[in-house]
């Protein structure tokens, strides 16, 4: 008794005789039969066929026109075929191959030979499926992946948002409530009110939510998606992070300085993502200043006109990200407990946009080099 999952091997020839001896030589196999070429393909769009053994002199429709109807099918054309034929020329034995099969055996054969054969082809399908199958099951798991990486990304993305704008709003609204205390104190002891003062303080309030509505416009018009793009000036992309990093940076402590050359040329691209690279670079920096608690953090940007590109350099003195040899831009790789998603993203974003980009330890921190060809003159 064949076991269930022996494969299907189509024999067509129009000789029963042949057809015959080949069931005799093939009895491991689960065989289908048939006598002309039309059947076979009638049959292949009824079976799942494994392979096809095809005789080639057959009347009206021979095996090399089969073979060449199969091989144009995006359904079919994965099945593999050998020819088992009389034609013994170089030639059709060329003609054959040149049609898409995988093997040519000459009549009369051998049925051990022929035996072998088949089981080495069925073995080499096997494990192209098998291969398929593993490939196709890594792509749905990265998809997975990357999904997942996304999701944690947007939730570090917002909690970055609410950290910066806490910090942006924590001295105006400190400066409110002042307001409003010493107005209430005054009430509370009935002491009069001058005009010209409360004006005075209307006035501050105004300017300070007026600031407030600012801040918040830079973090909406900065986290809102954009896909286009267009030429833009680097210098204003690194000043849109500085802006939005700035309050969290002078809570803790840390020195900024900016560095650029003059007439600075523009990049394509997209002004908002590289506005993102420089600030999970300043993130990531910030996040490794107040976990090591270093003393007197510094970050320098630099921005200069290379002969044909923007470099933007990016040094601060945090001691390093990872350890030597590790790669700083892989998933989940990044300082201690950080899940490293964000340089994970950098690097995405860079090659969505053709940008290059390299980090690695210094002795006192972590130097990136983000490197962008200029505007053309032409444009």
């Amino acid at each position: 008794m064949k076991n269930k999952k022996s494969p299907t091997i189509l024999i067509v020839d129009d000789n029963e005789i042949n057809i015959d001896i080949l069931l005799g030589a093939l009895n491991k196999y689960d065989i289908i039969a048939a006598l002309s070429g039309q059947e076979a393909l009638d049959i292949v769009k009824k079976e799942k066929v494994d392979l096809i053994l095809l005789d080639i002199m057959m009347p009206s429709l021979d095996g090399y026109e089969v073979c060449r109807i199969l091989k144009n099918s995006d359904k079919y054309s994965n099945i593999p075929i050998i020819f088992l034929t009389a034609k013994n020329e170089t030639d059709d034995i060329k003609k054959g191959f040149e049609y898409g099969a995988i093997d040519y055996i000459v009549k009369p054969f051998n049925p051990s030979e022929l035996d072998i054969r088949l089981n080495t082809h069925l073995e080499l399908l096997s494990y192209k499926n098998n291969l398929e199958q593993k490939v196709a099951t890594a792509i749905e798991e990265n998809k997975i992946n990357q999904q997942i990486l996304f999701q944690k990304s947007k939730q570090a993305e917002i909690g970055e948002l609410l950290m910066h704008i806490s910090h942006q709003w924590k001295q105006p609204l400190s400066e409110l409530g002042s307001i409003n205390t010493f107005q209430e104190g005054k009430l509370e002891h009935s002491q009069m009110i001058d005009i010209e003062e409360y004006k005075r303080y209307l006035e501050k309030n105004g300017q300070i939510i007026s600031f407030m509505a600012e801040t918040m416009k830079t973090f909406q018009n900065f986290y809102q998606p954009n896909q286009l793009s267009g030429y833009f000036n680097v210098s204003e992309a690194v000043n849109i992070a500085i802006n939005i990093v700035a309050a969290t940076f002078n809570y803790n402590n840390i020195e900024l300085d900016t560095i650029e050359d003059e007439n600075l040329s523009k990049i394509l691209g997209n002004q908002n993502e590289y506005a993102q690279i420089i600030l999970s670079i300043l993130n990531n920096a910030k996040n490794i200043f107040v976990r090591r608690k270093i003393d007197n953090p510094k970050i320098t940007i630099s921005i200069i006109n290379g002969e044909d590109t923007i470099i933007v350099t990016i040094v601060d003195n945090g001691g390093g990200i990872v350890t030597q040899g590790e790669d700083i831009f892989a998933p989940y790789v990044s300082s201690s407990d950080s899940t490293g998603i964000g340089l994970y993203l950098v690097k995405a974003i860079c090659k969505k946009n053709s940008w290059d980009i390299e980090g690695n330890n210094e002795k006192n921190g972590a130097k990136f080099i983000l490197t962008s060809k200029k505007e053309l003159e032409s444009e």
